[in-house]
């Protein structure tokens, strides 16, 4: 006999005959959807297994067997708790408004479900040397994956109709294990000092202190609104996903990450000692308080209104004459081989990338976007050409957009939404 629990509630599972007893009663489900969920959950067994097989054979092409094995288990391990918590989350597959009961898993979930495969495969590679050829691309590409699928299961949840607690618990289970691995990785791979690994336990840390206070019988305080959350969340993961890949070394992502992590870890900081009830305003008098709050207000005006058109306007001079110089001609000596091919191809990937992120950071066209692109070309340069204080200084004022946005006289800004608010949620006005 296996019990799963609704609510508080039995659902008790007999020799294949389902006895629903004491559900609640707002939830409207049949012993035939719970059977059908039980049916779909074998079936993403089966495809959790296939993967596993097919990523062995793939391996099998550069890798011998023991590496290959250590890559298979480890992965497979992650895969097996993903099943798991499908599994225990079953029951739950209903609407969280009006209790109607699904027999399907939905859009969302099964992007939830591609995200365990991507994880997985991540947690593999935390086993393994280090990866070289086609397959050092693998870890990023999965993180990117990942990101993307995580981006769009909330999405799809949302416009569906179909926010489940299961989906909530399924997405719960996976949630931080992502910037975990990474992090994991870049400091195995020697891509990133040892603070990355703070980034990547920041979400652990948390929820072990909120879990121990609240174990202590101590108060645990609700995080206020920030604007500045989302936004270093998701630039710090944009920055994992992309250090992750071959074509970016250091000193290029130390500098980078040191921009991306540090003001996300004073962020994570602060939100860790509000919740124990630490506060800055209480450590100093009232007047400073309100002095600092004043200095507050006009500093952020001035970051992200005028800061950010000086800085567009600065690299739209810095690079105009080498871009110029870039597309008249190509460097004859270069001739050595790079994770993309030759080193002519990374060069034009290069100037393309630079080009691009230049017309739309000097324009404010999706300009975060735009800063985004002035830093894969930082990279994809320093890989081929040496990087001068030119090019150190334009890494810095990219950070620094990717921050603060486009400010004023920017054309288009649609990214902004983006940040204060899930793609897919409804907001007034």
């Amino acid at each position: 006999m296996i019990k799963w629990r609704i609510s508080g509630q039995n659902i008790r599972i007999f020799s294949g005959e389902t006895v629903l007893k004491h559900m609640p009663s707002k939830v409207k489900g049949t012993v035939d959807k719970i059977a059908a969920l039980q049916r779909r959950w074998a079936l993403t067994l089966l495809t959790f297994a296939s993967f596993l097989w097919a990523m062995n054979a793939l391996l099998a092409e550069n890798w011998g067997s023991p590496t290959r094995w250590s890559w298979t288990l480890a992965a497979g391990a992650f895969c097996a708790y993903v099943l798991a918590v499908l599994w225990k989350a079953l029951p739950y597959n209903y609407r969280l408004e009006d209790g109607v009961f699904f027999s399907s898993f939905g859009a969302a979930n099964l992007l939830s479900l591609l995200r365990g495969w991507f994880l997985g495969a991540m947690a593999g590679f935390i086993f393994t040397p280090l990866p070289s050829g086609w397959i050092a691309w693998l870890p990023g590409v999965f993180y990117i994956l990942n990101g993307i699928a995580d981006l769009l299961d909330g999405y799809f949840a949302r416009r569906s109709h179909q926010v489940t607690l299961m989906g909530e618990r399924l997405d719960l289970s996976l949630d931080g294990l992502g910037v975990l691995f990474a992090s994991l990785l870049l400091f195995r791979f020697g891509t990133l000092p040892f603070w990355i690994l703070l980034v990547g336990a920041a979400r652990f840390i948390f929820l072990f202190t909120t879990w121990l206070r609240k174990k202590t019988a101590r108060a645990v305080y609700d995080l206020p609104p920030s604007p500045f959350r989302r936004p270093l969340a998701g630039a710090e993961m944009g920055f994992l996903g992309a250090a992750l890949l071959p074509v970016f070394q250091p000193p290029a992502t130390i500098w980078a990450g040191a921009f991306f992590s540090f003001p996300f870890l004073l962020n994570f900081g602060r939100d860790l000692l509000w919740v124990c009830g630490i506060r800055f305003d209480n450590l100093v008098s009232r007047g400073v308080t309100r002095t600092i709050e004043g200095l507050t207000g006009v500093v952020k005006r001035w970051l992200m209104d005028w800061l950010p058109l000086g800085l567009r306007l600065l690299i739209g001079v810095a690079l105009g004459q080498a871009l110029w110089d870039w597309f008249s001609a190509s460097p004859s000596f270069l001739t050595a081989w790079t994770p993309l091919g030759s080193a002519q191809t990374q060069f034009q990937l290069m100037r393309l990338f630079y080009l691009f992120g230049t017309v739309s950071t000097v324009l404010g066209l999706v300009g975060r976007g735009g800063a985004a692109l002035l830093l894969i070309g930082v990279g994809l340069q320093q890989g081929i050409l040496p990087l001068g204080w030119p090019e150190k200084s334009l890494l810095i004022a990219a950070c620094l957009l990717l921050f603060c946005g486009s400010g004023k006289a920017a054309l288009w800004k649609p990214e902004e939404r983006l940040i204060r608010h899930r793609w897919g949620e409804q907001t007034d006005g």
